[in-house]
């Protein structure tokens, strides 16, 4: 198989580059507009962002075989998931590495602000001593408001309640008993009517763009003071100004900005009760190692795997459990497939039963792959984690999943149950050790396969010579046997057996082997090509 090509759009740290340079192959070009990255696209199968690259949906015209794209960072406004998700592509962005970076900024501009300090430096290198004009305010005791309890909002937090503030918050999905400890949840109205400083730290989306709008400005507690360090769009920038030049907001201390860079005559430059910096949240040399790293590890356990982590548009698997999880992926989309090509048809509905605590905790992404598996062949757009649940709607094939006790002697094992054209099949598939999947039952016949393809199934007459008959035919042909696997005899009319293959066999092999006087059926599952 050829190595995966991996497009490196923005900046990242050499260390992430090394990791990624070991999976596949890496192009790094960068300062591409929306032409330019859509020529870049082709024929690769991962694309990796920072914030200045704009993923849109006229740059995805160009992704012809694009699997991931990730986001080295938080912050994924610059990239058209709607349309990334209707082509079946992940993405994916780091939301923990930068975490602790962008909180402590927040924290700095607090400080800043409170004691005019970036003023104040700049009067004293002009030659003036101007205490009295840099009177400051105390933080201790002061009420903290922050907006948003995701990772970087609970570093801010947790530094508030350091520095002995008072400090309350707002996250519509954050309950009191979830908040860090010294923080009380509170309704966003009560949060700007009794902050004394608020810190916003929630993602651009349409629910949020504008969350700071002139309204919700003038609700804040007159005489407040705003940190800005989440996203430009979520304050109404000009709103802003009015309210600080009339006094009702006593300072800002802002990181980002609704236009980027901000013109150069826009009033914020102007503002004496104003601090700014360029959008360094993120501009660490700790920050910028741990994201590409965070970053290289999620591309290539996705490309390699089949594995998303920190996923947008795709279930999430908790990444403290992915690696134990992977390979039930990896076994349950092969079993699947194998399932859906051994019994063709128009599948009508997909049942997944899972057995095990380490599989009730990934149940979306585990029946994700089997709906994967199950409908490849008849899709006809090429199927990821992205798309498999909403092409199955789209074919009307009922899906369902539930958790229930089926082979004491396994901790964790996954049946899929296909029905199709009236009847129903069902195969049980788990994994020895971490990572050898293996079907171990069929239809009620009991096995001991490692369904990766390619293989063949065979269903023969069950007399000595027939395997060795079988055998011989694939060696004049030229064809490899990996190894092989027999269905236990006494269930069927006839014998199967499943033959492990190192390369895909062409039709005219198969058609070679099924005509031997032993062989009833012979069936080819090649590797899946996205």
């Amino acid at each position: 198989m050829t190595a995966p090509q991996i497009l490196v759009a923005d900046d990242l740290g050499q260390a992430g580059l090394d990791m990624l340079s070991e999976a596949g192959e890496v192009t790094l070009q960068t300062g591409l507009d929306e032409a330019g990255l859509r020529e870049a696209l082709r024929g690769k199968d991962a694309l990796i962002v920072r914030s200045a690259t704009k993923v849109t949906a006229g740059a995805l015209e160009g992704a012809d075989r694009l699997t991931v794209i990730g986001r080295a960072g938080i912050g994924i406004d610059n990239i058209d998931v709607d349309a990334a998700t209707a082509r079946g592509i992940v993405v994916m962005n780091t939301p923990h590495a930068g975490a602790v970076t962008t909180g402590e900024l927040a924290i700095a501009l607090l400080v800043s602000m409170a004691r005019h300090i970036p003023a104040a430096d700049q009067a004293l290198k002009a030659g003036r001593w101007d205490k009295k004009q840099f009177t400051g305010v105390e933080l201790t005791g002061k009420t903290f408001g922050v907006v948003g309890l995701g990772n970087i909002g609970r570093v801010v937090a947790s530094r508030g309640v350091g520095l002995h503030m008072e400090v309350i918050a707002y996250d519509p999905y954050v309950t009191q008993d979830q908040a860090p400890e010294g923080v009380r949840v509170v309704s966003l109205n009560e949060l700007c009517e009794t902050s004394d400083f608020v810190s916003i730290h929630v993602p651009l989306l349409d629910a949020t763009r504008h969350l700071f709008d002139r309204t919700r400005l003038e609700s804040m507690k007159k005489g407040a003071r705003l940190i800005h360090a989440a996203r430009g769009g979520i304050v109404d920038d000009e709103a802003l100004c009015d309210l600080l030049e009339s006094g009702h907001l006593a300072q800002a201390a802002l990181d980002v900005f609704e236009v980027e860079p901000p013109d150069v005559e826009h009033r914020l430059r102007k503002l004496p009760n104003v601090t700014m910096t360029p959008h360094i949240g993120a501009s660490t040399k700790e920050a910028k190692e741990n994201v590409s790293r965070d970053m290289a590890s999620q591309i290539v356990t996705c490309l390699k795997r089949g594995v998303v982590l920190n996923g947008i548009n795709v279930p999430r698997v908790d990444p403290a459990t992915a690696a134990l999880v992977a390979p039930y992926l990896d076994v349950t989309r092969d079993v699947s497939r194998f399932l859906a090509s051994l019994f063709p048809g128009r599948i009508e509905a997909i049942r997944v039963t899972l057995q095990g605590q380490l599989l009730d905790r990934a149940a979306d992404s585990v029946t994700t792959a089997a709906v994967s598996g199950a409908l490849a062949a008849a899709s006809e757009v090429p199927l990821t984690p992205v798309n498999a649940m909403a092409v199955a709607e789209k074919m009307d094939v009922r899906t369902y999943t539930e958790s229930a006790a089926m082979k004491q002697d396994f901790q964790n094992l996954v049946r899929i149950e296909l029905a199709v054209g009236g009847e129903r099949h069902q195969a049980s598939c788990t994994v020895f050790g971490h990572r050898h999947g293996r079907l171990i039952d069929l239809n009620g016949a009991m096995m001991d396969l490692i369904p990766e393809p390619p293989l063949m199934v065979t269903s023969h007459v069950d007399e000595p010579g027939t395997l060795g008959q079988i055998g011989l035919k694939l060696g004049e042909l030229g064809v490899n046997i990996d190894r092989m696997s027999l269905a236990h005899p006494d269930l069927n009319e006839s014998a199967m057996a499943i033959w492990n293959l190192t390369e895909d066999m062409t039709d005219e092999q198969v058609n070679a082997v099924r005509d031997l006087p032993v062989v009833n059926e012979a069936l080819a599952i090649a590797r899946a090509v996205r």
